[in-house]
C-alpha cells in the first residue's frame, strides 16, 4: 500500500510523515512551491508531540508527475475551496478507481470527491497540526482520526488504512456513520474564526475564560442549528457528546494550562490562513454552514454571521491574526 497525500502541508505532512515514520511508501504533492523545494532539498521535518524526525520523501507539485497504480491510496488534505480542482487533477492523471480518503474539515469534499472517484471515505481529524515555515510540520495535539465509507458504511480499504495508522503515533478508529463524525468536528471548527481574529493559539484559546465562553456560546448556536436541521452528530467513542464540550467550555474553574514549549502551540488552520496572507479562509465551509442552515430553518446564528463576515473581511485585506479582542468582538455582535 502507498499513500499520495495531496496537500502536503500542516494536516497532510503529519499525517504522510506519520505513514512514513511507520514504513509506509509516501508521495506528496502540494502546489505551493517553497513547501515542495524544501521537503526534496532537506527532506520532510516532522516534530511536536512525538519528537524530531527527518523523512526523505519525494514531493511534486502536480498530479501527473506520479506514476499511479493499483494499490495507491489517495489522501485529500487540501482546503475545502481547492477540492474540486484537486480531485479533477487526480482524476485526468490516472484512470484508476483508487480509493480517495477525504481528511479536511467541513462535510461537502465527500460529495465533491465522489463526483470524479467512487470509491470514497470520510476522514474526521482532530490531530492539531501546524506549519509555519516551509518543508517543517508540527504535531501540537493528539486526538483520533476516524475513518469510514462515504456516505456510511465501511468498506476492507477503510480498515486496511486504519490498521496502517495504527502502526503509527496516531490514535484511529473507524465508524459506518463517518459523516455524523464529521458534522461533530464541524462544531468544533466554528471556533477557527474567533481564534484566527483573536490571534489565539489552540491552548491559549482554553486557558482564556472569555474565549471559553464566547466559544461555547458559538457552539451551541450551531448544535442549535443542527439540531432543528434533523443533522445527526457523534463525537469519536469515548470523548462524550458535543453537548459536554459545550459545557466543559463554561467549567472556567477546569482552565488548562498553556504549553511553555512555542513550538507545542497549535494554531487553528483559519489562523494558519491569515499568518500565511493567503487571501482566503475556509469560513464559508464552517461558519457559512450554520448561517445558510439557520436561514433554512429558523434558526439565528448571529454569532456564526459575525465571524463568518469579520475573518472573511480579515483574509480579504491580508491581515494576520489578531485582529480583534473577544471583548471588540462581543461589542460587534450587540452593535
Amino acid at each position: 500500500m502507498r499513500f499520495v497525500i495531496c496537500g502536503a502541508g500542516a494536516l497532510g505532512g503529519v499525517l504522510g510523515g506519520q505513514l512514513a515514520k511507520a514504513g509506509y511508501e509516501v508521495v506528496l504533492i502540494d502546489k505551493i512551491p517553497e513547501q515542495v523545494a524544501a521537503i526534496n532539498r532537506h527532506g520532510l521535518q516532522l516534530r511536536g508531540v512525538h519528537g524530531n524526525h527527518t523523512l526523505r520523501l519525494p514531493a511534486v507539485p502536480h498530479a501527473r508527475e506520479v506514476a499511479f497504480r493499483p494499490g495507491d491510496v489517495i489522501f485529500l488534505c487540501v482546503k475545502s475551496f481547492h477540492t474540486e480542482a484537486a480531485v479533477r487533477e487526480l482524476r485526468q492523471a490516472t484512470d484508476l478507481d483508487l480509493p480517495v480518503f477525504c481528511a479536511q474539515n467541513g462535510v461537502r469534499n465527500e460529495e465533491v470527491a465522489a463526483r470524479f472517484f467512487s470509491r470514497v471515505h470520510g476522514v474526521m481529524v482532530l490531530i492539531g497540526a501546524k506549519c509555519l515555515t516551509p518543508g517543517v510540520v508540527v504535531q501540537t495535539g493528539n486526538g483520533p482520526l476516524g475513518m469510514g465509507a462515504y456516505p456510511e458504511g465501511l468498506t476492507p480499504e477503510a480498515q486496511a488504512v486504519a490498521a496502517a495508522f495504527d502502526k503509527t503515533d496516531l490514535t484511529v478508529y473507524t465508524t459506518p456513520h463517518i459523516m455524523r463524525h464529521k458534522w461533530n468536528k464541524l462544531l468544533h471548527n466554528l471556533n477557527n474564526a474567533t481564534m484566527a481574529l483573536t490571534g489565539l493559539g489552540s491552548q491559549e484559546a482554553r486557558a482564556h475564560p472569555e474565549a471559553r465562553l464566547w466559544m461555547a456560546e458559538v457552539c451551541e448556536e450551531g448544535l442549535r442549528v443542527l439540531q432543528a436541521a434533523g443533522i445527526a452528530v457523534e463525537g469519536p467513542p469515548g470523548m462524550g457528546s458535543i453537548a459536554a464540550r459545550i459545557a466543559e467550555l463554561r467549567r472556567l474553574e477546569e482552565v488548562p494550562e498553556v504549553p511553555k514549549d512555542p513550538e507545542l502551540m497549535g494554531y487553528a488552520s483559519m489562523w494558519q490562513d491569515l499568518y500565511h496572507r493567503r487571501g482566503v479562509v475556509e469560513a464559508d465551509f464552517f461558519n457559512g454552514e450554520i448561517v445558510c442552515l439557520g436561514q433554512q430553518y429558523g434558526v439565528p446564528t448571529p454569532y456564526n454571521r459575525l465571524l463568518l463576515e469579520l475573518v472573511k473581511a480579515a483574509a480579504a485585506a491580508q491581515q494576520p491574526p489578531g485582529q480583534y479582542t473577544i471583548a471588540e468582538l462581543r461589542q460587534r455582535l450587540a452593535g
